[in-house]
């Protein structure tokens, strides 16, 4: 029989389900079973919702971002002209 996971580390695998819309309804069930009871659950759930936020805005930006001769994306900030 294989070990059980961390009860934190189950939640946190259904929070980023959930954030990615990758997750069944049974899943989602259970996700909001925990968020209903334990206090920890919602607050890590806030933490990764705004982690997972930040970084789907650096993501859009960088595919914003004009694509130099060589298709690699340009740096934002100082040029160093040396």
């Amino acid at each position: 029989m294989l070990p059980k996971k961390p009860r934190r580390q189950d939640t946190n695998t259904l929070i980023w389900e959930y954030l990615e819309g990758e997750i069944s309804p049974s899943r989602a069930e259970r996700l909001a079973e925990r968020l209903e009871q334990k206090a920890q659950a919602r607050e890590q759930f806030v933490e990764s919702a705004v982690l997972h936020g930040m970084l789907f805005e650096y993501f859009r930006q960088q595919e914003a971002k004009p694509a130099d001769e060589n298709g690699k994306r340009r740096k934002r900030g100082r040029s160093s002209a040396a």
